[in-house]
């Protein structure tokens, strides 16, 4: 594990710099002695134990898609940590997560205590582009690269600092730096949105953002470190920028251009005379001093109102107030101020003597930015300023919002807020058969009848009278009682737009895109009225009809299930992809079986459909469809032995399904092309979150008729993910990948932009079914604990494991008796199961790669989805080092922390993890030995429960489980107990599940019973069937 960490180190007399060190997963730690008196100070600082080294830090950096062409510098920082110390002198820092180190220490023990790391330092330009791009995030890179939370506050700090440059939020100054002046760009946060956002970024600095030792007594507080960053980001980004584009600026060498010229260098010393110096600085400070409005400290500001005209002809005006901060509906009118009205004196106390200069002072600053301000400063007393119909519109548009900007407060008529635009409205009727002859179903490519009109707010325009108003050169006029924004170039858009849309047709996935995202040309969609179904899947109603469950479905659909059913078979009917996400253990799986029924009852199917899921699923769905629904014909395309061309389409003819894996929906590509599909699904479709993935990319290819993917976790770490899945279900509706990433993904997941958030909302909720298990009209449909069986395949190094220790077996126990024949098969059973589990617990060869083992491959899929629903997960193992193994690679795996607790845990340690799980932001993970864990806890806060590997008695399993399933449990608890197909686990599932109402009487507390059988039934049971545990074999 390596967790990557960066400080910002700011300096009196230079710029500052950005360091990054990291911290490295060490098995056995070198714990450094502290110098005690007496000692060498070069022994000073002791080196951090879990330090990363330099070239471990630059390939890090350059693995997070950081240039090599970047100069390092190595340097060395020292940190301030809280730490142990014994009575030897020797301790350990703490570390920013346990998956570095666990310390047992209590907190109380800890004390602050410098350690040396090292460090790399970049050009802070590099560092900044860097910090810029990178996606905030919590969980490891491909790489095993966790991001420290220091690192992830820069980064958003950087893109804060983004944001201000993209919006001009700064301005040229000058600093001094040991006595000599350069030129600087500063951002100006003084104001609005931007300086809550500066608070909340000091409020929530992480404690390590400060713990860099400092030489001197002064300690950087998180205000002074937030805006030195940012200072120096906005300072460098700019001048970067202007010497990319010209050298210097060409004016004459008075000292005014002399500063120009410096904030072009990338020194930036201004060279001039100290008379020059204090003289450049007073000028500087009064031309900057609008952007430092209401910055003193006041109990009212200065507030400026737009008057509109009773009649259209007459004049505009701004009057002058003064406004309360803490009240903003208490105006007082300047004139009041100027004529020393009493109740104004009794109001304004003490600050009256200051209020007078200072709203002369704030008018004069106003006009500089809003210049037909200046009328009035022409009389002795301002009290309001006159303004034509295009300084009105001006004043709306753009005067307005600067001098908010600067620290006045600006009142406009609620009329004029968001002014009436002429825009359009659109009524749109689904045909009422597919536009397309040949096809089956509706689709966003088919045909819907449409009408456009010219709106007026609620009102419709004709076209004499958008001409009429086109002929009017004034930006506002009056109409109909309303205000209406004229633009003669948006006049004549809407008059092209409407002429070119006669001969033009529109799609349903056009008309669903206007709904929602507006006209890409610019023009104001006002209205969007959809009639008929189109209506109901806009809105996002559930008023489909509800179906019954087909006749032929064994088995029996709870209420919600039924409306997962039927909604998919809504959406199927118009020809329109859905997505089912339902939270685990709701029954996806056979909502779609259901679906798939009805089609072959309803429907005539006379083409099959195609399923396509994880490797480790497919034995998974041949049982559900043979439970479900024996009825259907199937095919498992999968394995060495699958057919492929001309007998592969034989096979499918008279198939209801073909199942097949994404690993092979790229390999057999063209196969799969070449059958015209009824439908096509994808179970686990996070499968194709990266859309341009050869998997990913041979599915939308693939694809044909209706199309449903199934998923817990439509979304795991970015949108990007939604929309790989919405271009498979409606190809093109979301737009293309780089257009939604830059209109939608990048506003919402940098930004937070809400607007955006609510339209991607509105486009996917149609096509998107979730329930969760915590919704109160699906809890009361579940059982209180529900167990079921997850089968896994072997891999290949697995089959090869099983069968030679069953060989060996086999040859051993013939002429054994006894004790010895029950030893001999016991050691075996351990063996094979062990082998279940992962081959490194039998081998104990360290290499314990996800690839080895199928039910690990399983367990960590399943836990992907429950540990991003915020849920939490008991594993139960009867090996210790099988738990090891668990822990190590589920930390790896999920950057989060994961407890073990087996036998040899101390009572003490044993209490801390169990108080650790049970806190709600604890660990999500908690993996037991099923001895140490299966009595005498609670751990309700976990309501999904694991048996990786199974003990054979059924109550020993279920002690385990009632961990969770107890008195304090408030939510369902759900077993998933894993069984390796066509082993041994399987076999003597099948046992007990026939004598399940005498298992517990009739087996013991362990697996001796095995032992008992005859040579004959160990044969039977023990013996490999190769095509099930490799997932092989073929259905009917």
């Amino acid at each position: 594990m390596f967790i990557l960490h960066g400080n910002w180190i700011p300096s009196k007399n230079s710029s500052g710099k950005f360091l990054f060190w990291a911290e490295l997963t060490r098995d056995t730690p070198d714990i450094p002695l502290r110098r005690r008196k007496g000692q060498a100070k070069t022994n000073k600082f002791p080196l951090h134990p879990f330090q990363a080294k330099f070239e471990e830090i630059k390939s890090a950096l350059i693995s997070l898609n950081l240039s090599d062409m970047v100069k390092f510098s190595k340097e060395k920082i020292i940190l301030l940590l809280p730490s142990t110390e014994d009575s030897k002198g020797s301790g350990l820092p703490q570390v920013s997560s346990p998956l570095i180190y666990s310390s047992d220490k209590e907190e109380s023990s800890w004390s602050l205590a410098p350690w040396k790391v090292d460090a790399l330092h970049l050009p802070f330009i590099s560092t900044i582009f860097w910090l810029s791009c990178l996606p905030q995030r919590n969980e490891q890179s491909s790489d095993g690269i966790l991001l420290g939370d220091d690192i992830n506050f820069w980064s958003l700090v950087s893109k804060f600092g983004l944001e201000l440059v993209a919006r001009e939020r700064f301005i040229p100054s000058v600093v001094e730096k040991n006595g000599n002046l350069h030129s600087r760009w500063q951002p100006v946060i003084t104001q609005g949105d931007d300086h809550e956002r500066f608070d909340l970024f000091c409020e929530s600095m992480p404690a390590s953002c400060r713990g860099f030792f400092c030489a001197s007594e002064h300690a950087f507080s998180p205000d002074e470190l937030v805006l030195d960053f940012l200072t120096n980001f906005i300072d460098i980004f700019v001048r970067h920028n202007l010497l990319l584009f010209i050298k210097t600026f060409s004016f004459d060498e008075d000292i005014t251009s002399l500063w120009l010229n410096a904030l072009s260098r990338e020194d930036g010393e201004i060279k001039v005379s100290s008379h020059h110096k204090e003289v450049l600085k007073k000028h500087i400070s009064s031309w900057t001093e609008p952007a430092r409005i209401g910055k003193e400290e006041s109990k009212w500001q200065t507030c400026l109102r737009l008057e509109e005209p009773e009649d259209m002809d007459a004049s505009w005006k701004i009057s002058f107030h003064l406004q309360s901060i803490e009240d903003k509906s208490l105006l007082i009118p300047v004139s009041l101020v100027w004529k020393k009205d009493e109740s104004v004196l009794s109001l304004l106390g003490e600050e009256f003597n200051s209020v007078e200069e200072r709203l002369l002072l704030d008018i004069a600053q106003a006009e500089r930015l809003f210049s037909p301000l200046g009328r009035s400063l022409e009389k002795a007393v301002p009290v309001s300023s006159l303004l034509n119909k295009n300084e009105a519109y001006n004043f709306l548009k753009e005067g307005s919002w600067l001098l908010k900007e600067c620290g006045y407060n600006v009142i406009v008529p609620c009329s004029l807020v968001g002014t009436t635009q002429i825009g359009l409205s659109l009524s749109v009727n689904p045909l009422a058969k597919p536009s397309d002859s040949n096809k089956r179903f509706f689709g966003m490519d088919s045909l819907v009848e449409f009408d456009w009109k010219i709106a007026l707010g609620d009102e419709t325009l004709s076209l004499e009278e958008l001409e009429r108003i086109s002929r009017i050169k004034v930006p506002l006029i009056q109409m109909r009682g309303k205000w209406v924004e004229i633009s003669e170039d948006y006049v004549q858009k809407i008059q092209k737009f409407l002429s070119q849309t006669k001969e033009q047709k529109l799609t349903l996935g056009d008309a669903l895109r206007l709904r929602l995202r507006g006209n890409e040309e610019g023009i104001n969609v006002v209205e969007f009225k959809l009639h008929g179904w189109m209506e109901k899947l806009s809105s996002g109603e559930e008023e489909f009809a509800l179906e019954e469950a087909p006749s032929k479905f064994r088995g029996e659909l709870r209420p919600y299930q039924k409306r997962g059913f039927s909604w998919l078979s809504f959406l199927a009917q118009k020809g329109l992809g859905a997505c089912l996400a339902d939270d685990m253990g709701l029954g996806k799986t056979i909502q779609y079986i259901a679906l798939l029924l009805h089609h072959k009852e309803k429907e005539k199917m006379d083409r099959p459909v195609l399923l396509v899921c994880p490797t480790s699923v497919v034995g998974n769905w041949k049982r559900e469809i043979e439970r479900f629904s024996p009825g259907v014909k199937f095919l498992v395309h999968h394995g060495v032995e699958r057919h492929s061309k001309k007998r592969f389409f034989e096979e499918v003819k008279n198939k209801d399904l073909v199942i097949t894996t994404y690993s092979l929906a790229h390999r057999d590509k063209d196969d799969l092309c070449k059958v015209g599909w009824y439908g096509t699904v994808l179970d686990e479709a996070q499968n194709i979150k990266n859309p341009h993935t050869k998997q990913a990319r041979a599915v939308r290819e693939i694809a044909k008729g209706y199309r449903i993917a199934l998923t817990g976790t439509p979304i795991e770490n970015r949108l990007t993910e939604l929309w790989s899945i919405m271009e498979f279900l409606n190809p093109g509706y979301l737009g293309s990948y780089e257009k939604f990433r830059k209109t939608l993904a990048i506003p919402i997941e940098r930004y937070q932009d809400e607007k955006s958030s609510k339209v991607l909302q509105m486009m996917a909720q149609p096509f998107i079914l979730r329930r969760l298990k915590t919704d109160k009209k699906i809890i009361q449909d579940l059982p209180e604990k529900q167990e079921t069986k997850a089968y896994c395949n072997l891999t290949k190094e697995q089959v090869t494991l099983y069968q030679a220790i069953v060989k060996e077996m086999f040859t051993v126990i013939k002429g054994a008796e006894g004790i010895t024949r029950k030893g001999l098969i016991l050691s075996a059973l351990t063996k094979l199961k062990q082998v279940c589990n992962h081959p490194a617990l039998l081998l104990h060869d360290r290499s314990e790669t996800i690839k080895r083992s199928e039910k690990l491959n399983r367990l960590c899929e399943m836990l992907e989805e429950i540990i991003a629903e915020g849920n939490k997960a008991l594993i139960f193992t009867q090996y210790v080092e099988m738990g090891k193994i668990l822990q190590k690679h589920l930390q790896f795996l999920f950057a989060r922390e994961v407890l073990f607790l087996h036998g040899g845990v101390p009572r003490k340690q044993r209490d801390s993890l169990i108080d650790k799980f049970q806190k709600e932001k604890g660990p999500p993970v908690f993996v037991l030995s099923i001895k140490a864990g299966g009595l005498g806890l609670n751990l309700t806060e976990a309501n999904y429960v694991f048996h990786y590997d199974r003990w054979w008695n059924p109550a020993v399993e279920n002690q385990a489980t009632d961990r969770a399933f107890r008195i304090g449990q408030k939510r369902k608890v759900i077993v998933h107990k894993f069984i390796c197909t066509g082993t041994i686990e399987e076999k003597i599932d099948e046992m007990l599940e026939r004598k399940k109402g005498l298992a517990e009487s009739i087996i013991g507390s362990g697996e001796s019973w095995i032992t008992e059988l005859s040579n004959d039934k160990i044969k039977e049971i023990f013996t490999l069937r190769a095509k099930d545990a490799l997932g092989i074999e073929e259905g009917v």
